[in-house]
Order: C-alpha cells, then sequence, then structure tokens
C-alpha cells in the first residue's frame, strides 16, 4: 500500500511539471520585430558578405613585411623566436620541411598563409624546380605533415 501510494504521487508530481514545462507557441511578436529600433548591427559597417570573401583579394606581398620591419634575416629570426617556426631541413628525399611552432598553430589561416608565403619568399622554394614544394611539419608527428606548400599555397591534408 505504501509503495502505490508513493508511486501514485510521483506520478501525479511527474505530470503536474510535465505540463508547466510544454514548450507551446509563445506570441512574441515574430522575428523581425525583435530587432526592431535596437542598435544591434550584426555585420561590421553593414557589411553583407562572408568572412572568406573579406581575404579572398588580399593584396598582402612579402614586400610589405620587409618594407616595414627591415630585412628577410630580422624577420626570420623574430619567427624563430616567437615559436612560430622551429626548424628547416632537407628529408630523406631531398625535399624541404618547415616545422612550426605551437605559436603557428593559434595563427589565422591568413596569417599562416602569409608567414609560408614570406618562408617561400626567402627560400624561393617554389620557384628553385618545377614542381618546388616544402612539407609542413608541427611537433612530434613526423609522419604525418600538416600539409605542404607550393605554387598554389598552402595545402593542408
Amino acid at each position: 500500500m505504501r509503495v502505490s501510494g508513493f508511486l501514485l504521487i510521483l506520478v501525479f508530481v511527474s505530470l503536474n511539471f510535465t505540463a508547466q514545462a510544454y514548450a507551446g507557441s509563445k506570441s512574441w511578436g515574430g522575428w523581425s520585430s525583435n530587432w526592431q529600433n535596437l542598435e544591434f548591427q550584426p555585420y561590421l559597417g553593414d557589411q553583407k558578405i562572408s568572412q572568406r570573401s573579406l581575404v579572398d583579394d588580399d593584396t598582402w606581398k612579402p614586400e610589405d613585411w620587409i618594407k616595414n620591419d627591415g630585412d628577410e634575416k630580422r624577420i626570420m629570426r623574430n619567427l624563430y623566436a616567437a615559436n612560430i617556426l622551429s626548424k628547416q631541413y632537407k628529408d630523406r628525399k631531398n625535399i624541404p620541411v618547415l616545422e612550426v611552432g605551437d605559436n603557428f598553430i593559434e595563427l589565422s589561416s591568413v596569417d599562416r598563409d602569409r608567414i609560408l608565403k614570406f618562408v617561400d619568399y626567402v627560400f624561393e622554394i617554389t620557384l628553385s624546380e618545377e614542381n618546388g614544394m616544402f612539407y609542413v611539419l608541427y611537433g612530434d608527428n613526423k609522419d604525418e605533415p600538416l600539409g605542404l606548400y607550393n605554387k598554389h599555397g598552402f595545402q593542408s591534408y
């Protein structure tokens, strides 16, 4: 008797709570009326274009960094000192390899592309051969590179 009374009370309480949690339609006046007379602007400068299209017409060139920061050697030293780049060498097949540091991984894709483009500009790897390219490695994972850089840019795996 005690158990059945407890179950009856439990059923009554749970039905009461589920009736209150019913997610029926609410009269909020529709989506567009929520944003009327507010200073909310979903796009900076009222732009209606995607993020990716903002970098499609990027006119940055490696010469821009050289013009602003001095010479190529100084910029390369700074990239190594900031743990953006960590090592460069040729593998067993004589293919150039660029190992990147932890801070390279934290950069945006635009900045990663610029750094790889700058390294290629300095060492002229893609110009040195018909299919010039270099691997980009990160950390201890030497068997699986992040990708490769060639005349078409960074190709991630």
